[in-house]
């Protein structure tokens, strides 16, 4: 009746860690500001873009589902922008070609809008506010897309990061164009918020240990 009682307990102990950790998920910031730009967010320059950025696999290193992206706001500005849509995908680039659909490993997944988005009126983080997740598999970079056509002719600056080189970053002030005109090398200052699968072993402690380590 004690062993019993005793294994009993460690299974539930387990679990019970096991839930927690992936109640949790996990929070990554990707890269390092460094820069402020007001793409894509150009509502004083542009109304309208279509927009990517790649983030690589070994930034990220962690499989799950991507429920939050967050920007990091450099001027605080309230910049309203119509019609907005966010998108993800995998991708096996790293050099984004300039034109948009080859940058897509499998079907893009719309996550958000179409919508009016308004940034904060504050420097700091900032959510894009998703609708919906994204099955992130760790294994390929990930690819975020943003479009909007409209705004109230606000910009808002955030933060992008180092010069990686190649095409890191393509976008055209057309969200319906197929091609990019604008290309640089500089990633982006993000967080991605992850809520992991609950199929990666959830009654394993030292296979959670491992995955929230």
């Amino acid at each position: 009746m004690k062993r019993r009682t005793v294994v009993i307990l460690v299974v539930a102990l387990a679990l019970g860690v096991a839930t927690s950790a992936l109640a949790s998920g996990r929070r990554i910031t990707c890269y390092t500001a460094q820069t402020r730009t007001l793409v894509p967010f150009c509502g004083n320059i542009q109304e309208t873009i279509r927009w990517q950025s790649v983030i690589e696999q070994s930034v990220i290193r962690y499989a799950g589902n991507l429920n939050e992206i967050h920007f990091y706001s450099a001027n605080g500005r309230a910049g309203r922008f119509d019609n907005f849509v966010v998108w993800v995908c995998h991708t096996t680039r790293t050099n984004l070609s300039r034109t948009f659909d080859e940058n897509y490993y499998g079907s893009a997944r719309r996550v958000k809008g179409p919508v009016s988005f308004t940034t904060p009126a504050r420097v700091g983080w900032f959510p894009l506010g998703l609708t919906s997740t994204y099955a992130y598999n760790n294994r390929n970079h990930l690819l975020i897309e943003l479009r909007y056509y409209g705004d109230n002719g606000v910009g808002v600056e955030v933060y992008n990061a180092q010069d990686l080189g190649g095409n890191r970053t393509i976008w055209s002030f057309n969200r319906t164009a197929s091609t990019a005109a604008n290309a640089i090398g500089r990633a982006f200052h993000w967080v991605l918020y992850f809520d992991y699968y609950t199929a990666t072993e959830p009654t394993s402690l030292g296979r959670v240990k491992a995955l929230y380590r």
